[in-house]
């Protein structure tokens, strides 16, 4: 017979999972409009659904973080920070509240930096502690123990440690940790040769040629962004996603607008999955696309139909007001 103790504890486990895994149907409907990143509809059905159950993590975490994806990054910390008291065990709401953070820190004064680095520090570290295995949070502490400095808890030594965890668990994310300090120290072509090598041992994945793109794009050399993409589409022709993300450097920078527009609009006759590129950003990047062509009333057309997807969405917004 179990002590009476072991019993106590197993009904505490037995109900805290039990109210973690309630399924709310109006959560259920948030965490729907989220991946449809139908942001404002999302934002308030979650809002019901939060201040209905103030317990509920699950529309907390997916409150906060439509509020991150609409650039509200103050409003999403306290759900954030709700979410992981509710869920202590979760790695997942862990490190999207150290993501929050960080964010705010990027934008925020140094006095104000300084106040946020340990918040970010412990968010990601106990993210890993949680799951070891979770490869992306480790990505995220490597990348704050580059990026701060050494006062703040930056340590290269550290974020050496992180790349050896982060290989040896996923060898093709181990490139990408290798290419974010190259890339940090700005070695980009040792980052290029580290993302190269990736695409090599990996020619059906996607994510090496996005982060050859994301070199050039941020040193706007859109030449290394058109290389990866096209040579990845070479290879992968019905890749969707990678259609999309050509359309996307094609709008950023304003080049290869025909060949843009022919991906953008090939990308929004496919059904995206949730964890890909939505129809309201790749229909905001045709707006953007119409408008470096010079013809106003179609930029505007896509610019509302984006909008009318997702009300929130700033770059359709912008747009629109250029064109209007």
């Amino acid at each position: 017979m179990p002590a009476r103790g072991s019993v106590s504890v197993a009904l505490v486990l037995t109900a805290r999972t039990a109210a973690l895994l309630a399924a709310s149907p109006q959560t259920d409907e948030g965490v729907r409009l989220f991946d449809e990143r139908r942001l404002s509809e999302c934002r308030a059905t979650l809002e019901a659904a939060a201040h209905r159950d103030p317990s509920d993590a699950r529309a907390a975490y997916f409150l906060g973080r439509a509020l991150m994806a609409q650039d509200e990054l103050e409003a999403a910390i306290p759900w954030l920070e709700k979410a992981v008291a509710l869920d202590s065990g979760s790695s997942e709401k862990q490190q999207y509240l150290g993501r929050c953070l960080g964010f705010l820190a990027v934008r925020a004064s140094f006095l104000k930096q300084a106040s946020l680095a340990p918040k970010i520090r412990r968010a990601f570290e106990r993210a890993v502690e949680l799951d070891p295995d979770n490869v992306e949070a480790r990505l995220d502490l490597l990348e704050y123990y580059v990026q701060a400095p050494g006062i703040m808890g930056g340590s290269r030594e550290k974020a050496q440690m992180q790349i050896a965890e982060i290989a040896r668990r996923d060898p093709m994310r181990g490139y990408r940790a290798v290419g974010r300090i190259a890339d940090h120290e700005k070695q980009f072509d040792v980052a290029l040769g580290e993302y190269a090598k990736a695409a090599r041992q990996y020619p059906a994945a996607l994510e090496p040629a996005l982060w050859a793109s994301n070199v050039g794009v941020a040193r706007k050399n859109y030449q290394i962004s058109f290389d990866a993409l096209e040579g990845f589409l070479a290879r992968n022709p019905e890749n969707l996603p990678a259609c999309y993300h050509l359309g996307r450097v094609a709008a950023l920078s304003g080049q290869r607008l025909d060949e843009g527009e022919k991906c953008l609009t090939r990308y929004l006759a496919y059904e995206p999955a949730k964890n890909e590129p939505q129809h309201p950003q790749a229909r905001a990047y045709l707006g953007q696309i119409f408008e470096k062509k010079g013809d106003r009333q179609a930029a505007k057309a896509a610019y509302e139909a984006a909008l009318k997807l997702d009300a929130s969405l700033k770059d359709a917004k912008d747009g629109l007001k250029r064109v209007s």
